[in-house]
């Protein structure tokens, strides 16, 4: 009877073990500042008339980020390290230009960002550097775009902490995140939150989810320069230059530490729709967008001294 309890006892255990290991509780706090090394790699590519993928740009850039916390506040600031890009587009597009601002402070609470500084005044100031054709110039000087730059910021960082609490470590946790509160957007339609279990990443355990969702493109010129400019398609689509605009169905995928939301990866696919126009003839064509940003976060860990 003993062993039966003992038995019995035991296999309680396990299936309580089981039901705790399903899930994870997330946070982000930071005990100590910590220092990430950052590498964005980022893919541009259109479809040809034969429907065959034509890749235009590919965009590499370094960059530090060190994380502290101080109460309920994170604060970021990034640090600008080497540029590695090539292709068509590598010294034009301003959402890859923005990583190589000088420095970036962001701080926030939880998902909300409270404070962003650093690409007024920095964009300003790389544009300044880089050599480029004045039609480039000025096209880059509008001054819609540093209000993206920062939108996309902000974004990237709600991402990142879409999930609170306890959460599921794999299933869909659309409706729990909508219960909290956490799906409300005003600009991107989420259409689902899923949790894909535990990966390792730098050495570290980091949670993996992907949030799947449609995104309009406010400033579509560049992937139409790059499809129409770069000998992608005829000659006689340069002529479509009006009511440009384009659709993305988004895949966001976020790899974190769930104890610190510390990041471990992101990676968004991004297969877009786009129409042009000509303003004359008022003909409309679309074409369609394959792109692919990748960005790994590594602790940047001190190298040990030479011995004598």
């Amino acid at each position: 009877m003993n062993k039966i309890k003992f038995l019995s006892g035991m296999f309680v255990a396990a299936i309580l073990s089981a039901c705790s290991e399903s899930d994870v509780s997330v946070d982000y706090k930071l005990s100590a500042p910590v220092t990430l090394e950052l590498y964005v790699e980022s893919y541009y590519a259109t479809l040809d008339l034969k429907g065959e993928e034509k890749m235009g740009t590919i965009t590499a850039t370094y960059a530090d980020l060190n994380y502290s916390s101080k109460g309920d506040t994170t604060t970021v600031k990034r640090n600008y390290v080497i540029d590695k890009s090539r292709g068509y587009l590598k010294n034009f597009m301003p959402t890859e230009l923005a990583w190589r601002i000088k420095e970036v402070d962001l701080s926030a609470v939880d998902r909300n960002v409270t404070s962003l500084t650093g690409i007024d005044d920095g964009y300003d100031t790389l544009l300044a550097h880089i050599p480029m054709p004045s039609r480039w110039r000025q096209q880059l000087l509008n001054p819609e775009y540093k209000p993206h730059l920062k939108r996309l910021e902000k974004h990237r960082w709600e991402m990142d902490h879409l999930l609170k609490g306890v959460v599921p470590v794999k299933g869909n946790v659309t409706e729990l995140l909508k219960q909290q509160g956490r799906l409300n957007f005003a600009l991107i339609k989420i259409d689902s939150v899923v949790t894909k279990g535990f990966q390792s990443r730098d050495h570290r355990k980091c949670l993996d989810y992907v949030v799947y969702l449609h995104e309009n493109e406010n400033f579509p010129y560049f992937i139409w320069e790059q499809h129409v400019g770069s000998n992608i398609v005829p000659e006689k689509f340069k002529a479509y230059t009006s009511n440009h605009k384009g659709e993305y169905r988004t895949e966001f995928e976020v790899m974190i530490e769930p104890e610190t939301g510390l990041p471990c990866q992101e990676r968004e696919v991004k297969v877009g729709t786009h129409t042009m126009v000509h303003p004359e003839t008022k003909d409309t064509v679309t074409f369609t967008s394959h792109v692919t940003h990748e960005r790994l976060y590594n602790i940047k860990r001190e190298m040990p001294e030479a011995s004598e």
